[in-house]
């Protein structure tokens, strides 16, 4: 639990995150309790699934970032891995979700929208 939620590095990398999606809460002492945070910010089907897919997304990303650490020597760069985020939501949204397409800089402008079309 610590590695998702309370671990500093990845809790700058959530407050990155909220920003790019434009919402706030406090991070809770738990996974599931977390992801209900995020299903409450919107209030769209749509922007759920859209919402669930990023959070998904973020903990794959920072999985892989714990294992490059681990394994390869890495290093945790945050900028890095948010941005790893936003391209991996990107490409599950396209795939996964049924939205009209968007282009990859529409998606880091406004995920929002890309998720209503």
């Amino acid at each position: 639990m610590h590695l998702f939620l309370h671990c500093e590095e990845v809790q700058r990398v959530w407050k990155k995150l909220m920003c790019w999606l434009n919402c706030n809460f406090i991070v809770p002492n738990n996974l599931l309790v977390h992801l209900e945070c995020w299903s409450k910010e919107v209030s769209t089907k749509k922007l759920r699934q859209g919402f669930w897919l990023i959070w998904h997304a973020t903990l794959w990303e920072i999985w892989k970032a714990r294992n490059e650490i681990i394994f390869n020597n890495g290093t945790f760069d945050v900028e890095e891995v948010v941005e790893n985020i936003k391209v991996l939501s990107w490409s599950w949204s396209l795939h996964r979700l049924k939205i009209g397409p968007s282009l990859f800089y529409e998606w880091c402008w406004n995920p929002h929208e890309c998720l209503l079309r």
